[in-house]
């Protein structure tokens, strides 16, 4: 299982917020090269993703130099450099039961697991990815780690646990997590 850190608060559309009205969690990765470039390669993510990692990582990195190439993408802004490894993460890495630490607009920390793949019709509409959650509880700073707080207030919007400790303490404390008040 991955434990997942998302900052909603960052995507730039104020019409969508996780709450208990709209149980998605979505990211504007993919986006960078308008909803034509993403609609080009639909087929290569839906009805399931038909590539290994090695294959997703050297196809993105493609798709991103032909975009720089065509002056469509910036390698100084915030966030380009490392959006390859965003995509890799929406699209192969994150599996339904993986758990979720999402920001929303309000400031609130809510714990979710994800229960679908990629939405096929907001990909449609806007070339980037949401998958369905179910919200498991609303997350108080004084019930984590601090080092699951810092990381839902961090810089980056989309960023997989790699520290086994932190994994071993949500799994520990999942029964806490989900019903604390």
């Amino acid at each position: 299982m991955n434990i997942w850190f998302l900052r909603m608060d960052k995507d730039g559309w104020d019409e969508l917020d996780l709450n208990q009205n709209y149980k998605y969690i979505h990211s504007a990765h993919g986006s960078c090269g308008g909803l034509d470039v993403a609609l080009r390669y639909k087929k290569r993510c839906f009805p399931e993703l038909t590539m290994n990692g090695k294959e997703l990582a050297k196809f993105i990195r493609s798709i991103k130099q032909k975009l720089i190439a065509n002056g469509l993408f910036d390698l100084e802004q915030s966030g380009k450099r490392r959006c390859d490894i965003a995509l890799r993460y929406w699209l192969s890495e994150m599996q339904v039961d993986d758990l979720v630490f999402v920001r929303n607009k309000q400031g609130k920390v809510m714990l979710c697991k994800i229960t679908g793949y990629i939405s096929e019709d907001f990909f449609d509409k806007r070339g980037c990815f949401q998958r369905p959650v179910e919200i498991l509880n609303e997350i108080k700073e004084s019930v984590v780690p601090s080092e699951i707080w810092g990381r839902t207030q961090g810089r980056k919007t989309i960023e997989r646990n790699a520290k086994k400790h932190i994994t071993t303490w949500v799994t520990s404390n999942y029964e806490l997590l989900i019903c604390s008040e």
